[in-house]
């Protein structure tokens, strides 16, 4: 005979045995026990966290000629005949029988007294995949059923139902097993087998479960399958094809201070232990929304479902990390295990994505420029962004051929009184005309780039409009308002004022948007001439 899996070998026969699910096994015992039934149960949750296990109890429950506290004494004969597969208890698997003709065969069956029980219990497995036509045809015997029949549904999606159907039912929500909850049942079950798994293999299953126990008991299967009766915390990870901890910690570490060489590095190693890059990707996207998490909320060991000593390792990585690292590296991680499939070699994705992540320069969304000053923020500052003297600048020439053309009065008008000149006043303010201006802001963004690169990517496209009575107007391209408004914010402003009292001391700085017209009248001329005339 061949061996039972583990989740087979040892469901739960009391209500009692359900982990995690206390709101529900106590109403249903105390129904049980005070003989106040409901003809029809709804129960909806996630696989694995007890649907069928508790509507098989209720079955015996409801059946048993001498229930304790509630619960089916498992002795009787009735609890044993149910136990066997009684054919008063019917279980129907909807996804297989969801026609007309499936539900009115049971509803024909449903006129019948029980055969050898007390209740006739019809459990319908994966309900919200039947058809209209037979939600329609089983309506009304839901609503109605003969005294000696239960109506036990049992769904994954339970937004399918219709409304009828639900409205006639009485509902409960299956909850996600923590952590917690899975490893204390694993360990009573493995201790019933004879088996035993490290307390940190033990947690690794329970994270993979994702909040189911049978998926848990199914992957602690496949770990006994693997390294035998003794298992240990490396046994579970060669089994489960995830990474340890500490490399996801470490890979998080490179990726968020822009250490792309140890971030392929790390990946490399994942590769050649033989982990499957979709796994690792998973995990790697879990521990930055714990990082996230830490960052935002601080101590929240109740929202990752995690250990103290897990959170404050956490809470100490985020410490020194910008939020907006965080963020990008999440989202670039989310993009590229979207599209993972559609490669033939996933490896090269994810290192692309990393050196992203790592060097977010070409990226011109707002998550990049946001990574960019976090990155630039957290490294040390450069001797050259400290403050400095301003110099006086270089005398600005007029070209010889530029000069003036001195005016001479025509001979028939006789010249001006002579006046006596006027005191000399202050000197004004530098100007310039368009081309020095241009000049100007070059020399301007040129020391914009040697104190700060994230605020000259905020400049590098813009050009020296006008230089006139000490201000230097500045025009950014209709089409960039945001980066407008991003050099405007007032830490970078003040790299920008630094940067032009180093060229030009005295000066003042204006900023404006060039028009849309303007901008699509000099494409346009590009392509057609100058001799284009546009009204």
């Amino acid at each position: 005979m061949a061996r039972r899996a583990l989740y087979r070998e040892y469901r739960p026969a009391t209500f009692s045995a359900v982990v995690g699910q206390e709101h529900i096994t106590t109403i249903l015992k105390n129904q049980v026990r005070e003989g106040k039934l409901s003809h029809a149960y709804l129960f909806c949750g996630s696989r694995g966290t007890g649907k069928t296990t508790s509507a098989k109890i209720l079955s015996r429950a409801v059946n048993c000629l001498d229930p304790k506290d509630g619960e089916p004494c498992g002795t009787c004969a009735a609890c044993r005949l149910a136990a066997a597969g009684s054919a008063d208890v019917i279980e129907i698997d909807a996804a297989s029988n969801n026609g007309v003709d499936d539900v009115r065969s049971l509803i024909e069956q449903a006129q019948f007294a029980p055969l050898e029980l007390k209740y006739r219990v019809f459990i319908i497995d994966e309900v919200h995949m039947l058809s209209t036509a037979a939600f329609n045809a089983l309506l009304k015997t839901l609503e109605e059923p003969p005294a000696h029949v239960l109506f036990i549904l049992a769904t994954t999606e339970p937004q399918k139902l219709p409304a009828t159907i639900v409205s006639r039912c009485q509902r409960f929500d299956f909850h996600r097993l923590t952590i917690a909850h899975i490893v204390a049942c694993l360990g009573s079950v493995l201790e019933k087998a004879g088996a035993r798994i490290e307390p940190n293999g033990l947690r690794l299953i329970a994270r993979a479960a994702d909040g189911g126990m049978r998926d848990a008991l199914s992957l602690a299967d496949q770990c006994l399958s693997y390294a035998g009766n003794d298992v240990s915390e490396q046994d579970v990870l060669d089994a489960l094809g995830t990474v340890s901890s500490a490399m996801l910690e470490n890979t998080a570490s490179a990726l968020l201070s822009g250490n792309a060489a140890d971030a392929i590095r790390a990946l490399n190693e994942v590769v050649r232990n033989g982990r499957d890059l979709g796994v690792f990707l998973g995990d790697l996207s879990k521990h930055f929304r714990a990082l996230l998490l830490a960052k935002t909320c601080g101590e929240c060991a109740d929202l990752l479902d995690c250990t103290d000593d897990q959170m404050q390792r956490y809470l100490k990585t985020a410490k020194g990390v910008d939020e907006a690292r965080i963020l990008y590296a999440s989202e670039q991680i989310l993009l590229v295990q979207s599209r993972l499939r559609l490669f033939p070699s996933p490896r090269i994705p994810i290192e692309a994505a990393f050196v992203r992540i790592c060097r977010p320069v070409d990226d011109e969304s707002v998550a990049a420029l946001e990574a960019r000053v976090a990155l630039l923020e957290q490294r040390p500052a450069a001797p050259a962004a400290e403050p400095v003297k301003a110099a006086a600048p270089a005398p600005v020439e007029t070209p010889p051929w530029e000069e003036p053309a001195p005016v001479e009065a025509p001979p028939w008008e006789e010249p001006a009184p002579v006046e006596a000149p006027p005191e000399t006043p202050a000197p004004a303010p530098a100007q310039a005309a368009n081309g020095e201006a241009e000049a100007v802001w070059m020399q301007v963004k040129q020391k914009i780039m040697e104190i700060n690169r994230m605020v000259y990517m905020y400049a590098k496209d813009t050009r020296g409009a006008d230089l006139r009575d000490g201000v230097l107007t500045v025009e950014f391209p209709a089409t960039q308002e945001g980066k407008l408004n991003g050099i405007r914010n007032a830490r970078n402003l003040v790299v920008v004022k630094t940067a032009l009292s180093a060229v030009l001391p005295d000066a003042e700085l204006a900023f404006r948007l060039a028009a849309l017209k303007d901008e699509n009248e000099e494409k346009l001329k590009e392509l057609f001439g100058s001799s284009l005339t546009i009204n």
